[in-house]
């Protein structure tokens, strides 16, 4: 439930004012995804850790292999 989430199976903590962009690019309210199947999605995180941004992905969006880096700007999960 929000404000927490859960990435990859594990509890993390969005941010007091943290912004989830849909797969059409619009903002979607955190309350809105409760019951939801698992969404693909990129994300950041604030300094302190919790999540800041998540940008919900398309199918094709989330077929693309990615590069894996030390310190990736955006991370790649499930948010369930």
């Amino acid at each position: 439930m929000p404000p927490q989430v859960l990435l990859d199976g594990k509890t993390n903590q969005l941010s007091p004012g943290a912004r989830i962009h849909g797969s059409n690019n619009m903002l979607l309210l955190s309350g809105s995804l409760v019951g939801q199947p698992a969404l693909a999605v990129n994300y950041t995180r604030e300094m302190g850790g919790a999540v800041s941004e998540v940008w919900v992905l398309t199918e094709a969006e989330a077929n693309v292999k990615r590069p894996t880096a030390a310190k990736p700007w955006r991370l790649f999960g499930l948010f369930e």
